[in-house]
């Protein structure tokens, strides 16, 4: 039997933009991951943290007017690693301490409910990312089109962003509406308005390297689960050196101490060993952005490294690809 009108035919279909290319990656990889039960039973429980938060920003904006709570709300700048003179300021004159402690409390909502969850919806949503379509050479679907391979990445990159801007920039500029909504002093918005900046500031060094390291460790393995090991153990890793390292740290200061030698000034701003850890890194980061950060300390070092992975993953991403693509 004959074959009659084999060829190529021109496409009939509505089309995108060139430059959205990465667009349709993404909105497809964000569509696909939200059918995931687990996932959305965790960007429900991100919530949580953003009401509890929001009480406090309720109890601060009432001890202006009611001293009586001034002690609550020294209590709670104190759990979210409050300094002393920001202590004492929340109880003699919270409305001129009221930028300061807004940033703490917007810092201590990255830095502790809410990086705990994104490691938890990275780790359900990048591994698959890339290391499925390297099983299932799902690679070659994508570069038969006229795709590059940095629009992929970018693609599968605004999946992850995506959801780490659900769980942290969202909420936090909620948070910050909810302080405007709950002040009776109009003079709050010339005070405060740099911070939804800073939020924003906060989120986009989080996402680019924490999202560049989970992509990496999904282009590591044709195993997703094997690149969720990895994604927690690089994490865990850290924190263990992180700790060990330390207290080794303060243990040895103790010692010269006792001996009557002064403490040595590598161990004066908590540790060096810091930037070991990706948590306590990127929580220095967040630290500078807010303006919480030692004036006689430098963050050159803390950039560097974010900035120096980031590089070193994105380019294992892209020569993964570039592999493939040549088999």
């Amino acid at each position: 039997m004959p074959l009659h009108d084999v060829g190529y035919r021109a496409w009939t279909g509505a089309t995108v933009s060139p430059w959205l290319r990465w667009w349709v990656i993404a909105t497809v990889g964000i569509r696909i991951a939200l059918r995931s039960t687990w996932l959305g039973r965790t960007l429900i429980l991100s919530a949580v943290p953003a009401i509890g938060f929001g009480v406090i920003f309720f109890v601060y904006e009432q001890s202006i007017t009611q001293p009586e709570l001034r002690q609550a709300i020294a209590n709670m700048v104190t759990v979210a690693g409050g300094t002393q003179p920001m202590i004492q300021a929340a109880i003699t004159d919270p409305v001129a301490a009221r930028h300061e402690i807004w940033s703490a409390l917007l810092l201590a909502f990255f830095r502790y409910p809410q990086t705990v969850l994104l490691l938890v919806v990275v780790g359900l949503v990048a591994p698959r990312l890339i290391s499925y379509d390297l099983r299932n050479k799902g690679y070659l679907l994508y570069f038969s089109r006229p795709i590059q391979p940095w629009e992929y990445i970018l693609g599968k990159s605004v999946i992850v962003w995506f959801f780490i801007a659900v769980i942290t920039t969202m909420p936090a500029i909620l948070l910050y509406i909810i302080g405007l909504s709950l002040s009776s002093d109009v003079t709050v918005v010339a005070a405060t308005w740099d911070l939804p900046l800073r939020v924003v500031a906060s989120s986009f060094l989080l996402m680019v390297p924490t999202t560049a390291l989970a992509l990496a460790c999904s282009a590591l393995t044709i195993e997703s689960r094997n690149a969720v090991f990895a994604w927690f153990a690089v994490w865990l890793v850290g924190w263990v050196t992180y700790g060990v390292l330390t207290s080794g740290a303060v243990i040895e200061a103790e010692q010269r101490r006792h001996r009557g030698f002064g403490v040595p000034q590598a161990y004066s701003f908590v540790s060096r060993w810091e930037l070991l850890s990706p948590y306590h890194l990127l929580g220095r980061v967040q630290q500078w952005i807010f303006g919480l950060f030692p004036e006689d300390h430098s963050v050159l070092p803390y950039l560097s490294i974010l900035l120096v992975t980031t590089v070193l993953c994105l380019l294992f991403i892209y020569r993964q690809l570039r592999a493939r693509m040549v088999a």
